[in-house]
């Protein structure tokens, strides 16, 4: 399909913009007063949530239940904050490959390249819908579940035990002693917490996740100007030292990537082994109880963060194996029919061309498909502990 520059752009940028803009982390936006009041806005309505939540814990520690709730609402909140205030510290990073983008999409020159392009942004969007199909959809169960519960209370009990809110609440409402008529405003505030976490949370994750495709797509263009660098006569059809100079300008793109992310992966992984324990609890807890509603809510919530862990291994392993295929692709040319002022230099690209581009979590831990392995079962030890703490 015939598509325009600006068309291209939009479809690739724009379902990220739509998340990321609100919370004031959009690159591509004006850096203004308005830009900077979103963001403290958000990190305003995510430490507030942090404030609830711990409260809440605190003057109710027998609750086991409510307290996992709690637990994962503020592993997830602390996220959230994390994400948005380092997408804030290194905006210049993420500015700068956002405009590199729009300037790439501005000099296509060529369908098959514009295919490719096309390609790696139906692959954000992909990644874009299941993410945040799960994260509403489990948003909406934590939404619900206290107002089927609510529903299924006994007409006697007292109102300390009928309340309940989407954010565990109840016991600061009550000592706050806000009137019942502004129950349901307390409702819709908690909600938008969670709306503001989704965005921060999940919402930064797909931002990062999008550049990163278009990076491989661009890596992936890279690889096809090699593989066709000499023709058959054995002449040059592209210019090495310009595919050169754009080799080592994707390997900057990537290192400024992983420097704006790797401070945060440190927290998400640790993040995901504490949520997926927590939540695999709560499923057994609810199998055990015979609780329906539970259950679906349990198996939601870990669906959810197993799809985000495995986007980010997907994405650090698919980044990995791009950038490693540029050196094949130049040796599988026909270098031999270079002049040997030019094909002498082949070997320093391919060498340059070997080390591995990673995704790294504080510069150490690499995130691949390996580490998501290792996540799962490192979290099913420790669910199995627990498993059989409820069976004694």
């Amino acid at each position: 399909m015939k598509t325009t520059k600006n068309e291209d752009i939009a479809y690739a940028m724009i379902p990220f913009k739509i998340l990321s803009w609100p919370v004031g982390t959009w690159p591509l936006q004006t850096y203004n007063r308005f830009a900077f009041i979103r963001f403290i806005v958000t990190i305003g309505i995510l430490l507030l949530m942090q404030l609830i939540l711990n409260s809440e814990v605190c003057l109710n520690p027998s609750n086991a239940e409510t307290n996992l709730d709690a637990l994962m609402l503020i592993v997830c909140g602390n996220l959230a904050l994390s994400k948005v205030m380092s997408f804030r510290v290194h905006s210049a990073k993420l500015i700068f490959n956002f405009m590199s983008a729009v300037k790439d999409y501005d000099e296509l020159n060529e369908e098959k390249k514009r295919m490719i392009m096309r390609r790696h942004a139906y692959m954000g969007r992909v990644t874009f819908v299941c993410v945040m199909l799960f994260g509403n959809v489990c948003a909406a169960i934590l939404t619900a579940v206290p107002v089927l519960l609510k529903d299924n209370k006994d007409i006697n009990m007292t109102v300390e035990d009928i309340l309940q809110f989407p954010v565990p609440s109840e016991h600061i409402v009550l000592l706050l002693k806000i009137p019942e008529n502004l129950y349901f405003l307390v409702f819709l505030v908690e909600y938008t917490m969670m709306l503001f976490t989704l965005a921060g949370n999940l919402g930064s994750d797909l931002l990062f996740f999008g550049i990163v495709f278009h990076l491989c797509g661009q890596a992936e263009i890279l690889k096809m100007q090699f593989n066709r660098l000499v023709n058959d006569d054995g002449k040059t059809t592209e210019s090495f030292r310009l595919l050169i100079e754009r080799h080592g300008y994707l390997l900057k793109l990537s290192k400024m990537l992983n420097d704006a992310i790797s401070s945060v992966l440190i927290i998400q992984l640790l993040a995901s082994c504490v949520l997926i324990c927590t939540c695999g609890f709560q499923f057994i807890i609810a199998l055990n109880t015979r609780n329906a509603v539970m259950v679906v809510k349990a198996f939601v919530t870990l669906a959810t963060l197993m799809i985000q862990l495995f986007s980010y291994s997907y994405v650090g392993n698919y980044l990995k194996s791009q950038m490693d295929g540029i050196g094949y692709s130049l040796y599988s040319c026909s270098w031999y029919g270079l002049p040997t002022n030019i094909a002498k230099n082949i070997i320093f690209v391919i060498q340059k061309a070997q080390v591995p581009v990673y995704l790294t979590a504080g510069r150490f831990f690499v995130i691949n498909l390996e580490t998501y392995t290792s996540i799962l079962k490192t979290s099913m030890s420790y669910l199995s502990v627990l498993r059989v703490m409820i069976n004694t």
